[in-house]
């Protein structure tokens, strides 16, 4: 039971992180920015590939039912294996693949500070803006894949704890 719980939770998580990442590059291909305004469009995604590695243990594993505990523990390994290898594979794109990518997201960050130079100069000054202008150039692979780790992990949190305590089915009790 323990091999099968573990054996499901990480391999939805995989299978979720790759399909994350196959959306990524499919905005890639159809030229935008995969790590601009369009990025968070993946989240139902990540959401089905949660829901569906609990019911998959769920019905094919366990009988078809799943305590509250074990359908947290279950869709938080899914979340940071995931997780995981959404940010592993962005890392591995963005290093060894096409690096071009992160300068277009650079280029992009670079003009969006330019656009709104003028009312970011009103609310802070100017050496403020100057760090945050140099920050930008200093943007490393690692960087992305650390941030998109995160930012993945902390929505996937919420979405696994909604996702576990909606779908947990206890047994009936026994006489």
């Amino acid at each position: 039971m323990r091999k099968n719980f573990f054996e499901v939770a990480l391999l939805s998580g995989l299978l979720t992180g790759i399909a994350c990442f196959l959306f990524l590059l499919l905005l890639y291909v159809i030229g935008l920015n995969p790590f601009g305004q369009y990025k968070l469009i993946y989240l139902p995604i990540y959401a089905m590939g949660i829901v569906g590695g609990l019911k998959f243990f769920m019905d094919y594993r366990n009988g078809g039912y799943l305590n509250g505990g074990r359908s947290v523990l279950l869709t938080m390994i899914i979340n940071l294996s995931a997780a995981a290898m959404y940010a592993t594979l962005i890392y591995v794109l963005l290093i060894y693949v096409d690096a071009t990518i992160l300068d277009l997201h650079k280029q992009e960050l670079t003009e969006l500070l330019l656009r709104y130079k003028r009312d970011a100069a009103e609310q802070l000054d100017i050496k403020h803006f100057e760090a945050q202008f140099l920050g930008i150039k200093t943007i490393t692979a690692a960087d992305i894949a650390l941030d998109e780790w995160i930012k993945t992990s902390a929505i996937g949190l919420v979405l696994s704890m909604a996702i576990a305590v909606i779908l947990k089915r206890t047994p009936p009790p026994t006489q």
